[in-house]
């Protein structure tokens, strides 16, 4: 499930590289870098989807998480933390966070990267607004275009945006947060790979 999907490389519309990064790549961006490749598999954007954390993280995803993602049909048994690196940072064309924290970070690695990184919510709200990738346009075009409708003086997003760390929280919290990741994965998947 965690490989890299293959690429049919026809034009840069059609293919893209998705990055989810978070504190320590067990939960949230795990969670939502799995939610996202079930929501894109068989759309019209052939991505890969994967993601890092910033904090380099020993063992699985903790127990909670992988019940709960076994309700939505996926599987976080095998997943492995990986750290974000520079080189992450600037092959993807659309950078998703959990925590305006998460954003800092990524720029700190590519400066450059302010035009294709958002909170994960960030995203699906300002993407709604601007609309869907269109059928030319890369997926990099498409989040420079979603980042130009950012409101001035806010570029990183609201604080409502942020999604918390579900790590030692109850399992009520642990599935609010994948239903919270779960909207703005399908949110995303429909605009940058709209039609099926």
């Amino acid at each position: 499930m965690y490989g890299a999907v293959p690429s049919r490389l026809i034009d840069g519309s059609r293919s893209g590289d998705i990055l989810v990064v978070c504190t320590g790549n067990i939960a949230r961006s795990a969670m939502a870098e799995a939610m996202l490749r079930a929501r894109l598999a068989g759309r019209s954007l052939d991505a890969r989807v994967h993601s890092a954390g910033f904090v380099a993280w020993p063992g699985p995803s903790p127990p909670a998480l992988v019940a709960v993602m076994r309700e939505y049909g996926l599987d976080l048994s095998g997943h492995a933390s990986r750290s974000v690196t520079g080189a992450l940072v600037a092959g993807a064309d659309l950078v998703l966070g959990m925590t305006r924290e998460h954003v800092w970070g990524v720029l700190a690695h590519d400066p450059d990267a302010g035009a294709r990184t958002f909170l994960i919510v960030e995203a699906a709200r300002l993407g709604t607004a601007v609309g869907p990738r269109r059928p030319d346009e890369g997926l990099r075009a498409w989040a420079a275009r979603v980042a130009d409708g950012r409101p001035a003086g806010r570029p990183l997003g609201r604080p409502d945006d942020e999604i918390a760390d579900p790590i030692g929280e109850p399992l009520d919290v642990v599935r609010a947060t994948a239903a919270r990741l779960d909207a703005a994965a399908g949110t995303i998947a429909a605009l940058v790979a709209p039609g099926l």
